[in-house]
């Protein structure tokens, strides 16, 4: 009994100095997470994890930190000067910063969040009433044809098609005529509602083509259009082509009416993917409605891609059109003369935001707001 006695005290002190040894003897200590160090202009910076990740949608998945304002959490420990990265976002990133602080205009220094660059703005846009060449369309098929661009711009989630109570609004003020585009008038719509586009379509050609083949009729059918679309800002035309759907495109049909409904369907997809790559190149704006003591009511909201804590940059006008000088294209727009930037708080209405003032305090009902990236 009492050699089993002393072989059990043997096996326990044996566990006990296996168990010291393995949390204070040994060469090995416990993992720790470790944080890289990047060295940018001789300051260093700390790679953290960003924690609106998970939070804020576009937000990227780590953050530099300077090194000098890092504070390591428990089982974190920072890499030595040895590690070194180096990458051109890190680059621009630290430029852009660097930029921002010697221009007064340091996002970061209001609060807030400022708008990723990746984030996507549902651009709005006018479908101006469709044009017909051909005396073949009648009221039905061209509200059809609308109806199927609409559907198909709208499914992209990168468009939003301003109903029909903006065009009686148009009528109502004449911004624009049936016969011709007037380009002073359609600016004025464009900057009092805040629309980014108009896209006007020109019906040159629908035919529909019988086919008999071994007793087997059907029909196909042929459209050409002419695409437009204007700026909503300047009422210019910024881009114009020429559509054409052959009858290839499309598959026989027992009727002529659905050959035709087959063709403009094509039609208005050919279009939508003419369109997104033109409107991608127009910068998202709106303006402010209404300023009410420390409140600013702004037109757009979560239907536009805006989120509560959003910073946007506010402009006295639109800045003037830049066009390649070679070959006319539109490039885009230059800044106004900055006033300040809003913060929003709040959403209400159908597609409408309050916003509070961080930067600036002559705001007024008209200003130009775009977002702060």
């Amino acid at each position: 009994m009492s050699n089993y006695k002393r072989l059990m005290t043997i096996l326990f002190l044996c566990g006990v100095m296996t168990l010291t040894l393995a949390c204070f003897g040994s060469k090995k200590k416990t993992t720790q997470k470790e944080q890289e160090i990047v060295t940018e202009n001789g300051k260093d910076y700390v790679k953290v994890p960003n924690p609106l990740y998970t939070i804020w949608q576009g937000q990227p998945e780590y953050v530099y930190v300077p090194k000098s304002q890092y504070r390591p959490l428990l089982g974190e420990r920072v890499v030595g000067e040895d590690v070194r990265i180096k990458t051109k976002f890190l680059e621009r990133k630290i430029a852009r910063l660097e930029s921002e602080l010697k221009s007064g205009n340091y996002l970061g220094g209001a609060g807030g969040i400022a708008i990723p660059a990746n984030r996507i703005m549902k651009k709005r846009v006018v479908l101006l009433p469709v044009g017909d060449h051909t005396d073949s369309m009648n009221i039905e098929k061209k509200d059809f044809f609308r109806n199927s661009l609409s559907n198909s711009l709208s499914q992209t989630k990168r468009v939003m098609i301003e109903g029909s109570t903006v065009l009686k609004t148009y009528e109502n003020q004449k911004w624009w005529s049936k016969t011709a585009i007037n380009e002073d008038l359609l600016a004025q719509a464009g900057a009092a509602l805040g629309v980014q586009a108009f896209v006007k379509i020109k019906i040159t050609r629908l035919e529909i083509i019988h086919q008999l083949d071994a007793n087997k009729e059907d029909y196909k059918a042929t459209v050409s259009l002419l695409l437009t679309l204007y700026d909503g800002l300047s009422g210019r035309n910024i881009y114009a082509v020429t559509i054409n759907v052959s009858p290839s495109e499309i598959k026989s049909c027992q009727t002529p009416a659905e050959a035709e409904e087959n063709v403009l369907k094509t039609a208005a997809m050919e279009v939508s993917q003419a369109v997104l790559p033109q409107l991608s190149k127009l910068e998202w704006f709106t303006h402010i409605v209404r300023v009410d003591k420390k409140m600013v009511f702004i037109q757009g909201g979560r239907d536009d891609g805006l989120y509560v804590g959003d910073l946007l940059n506010v402009y006295d006008k639109p800045g003037k059109e830049i066009f390649n000088q070679l070959t006319g294209e539109f490039l885009g727009r230059e800044p106004g003369k900055f006033k300040g930037r809003l913060q929003v708080v709040e959403f209400f209405g159908v597609n409408a935001a309050i916003a509070k003032p961080v930067l600036g305090e002559t705001f007024k009902a008209g200003d130009f707001v775009k977002l702060a990236r």
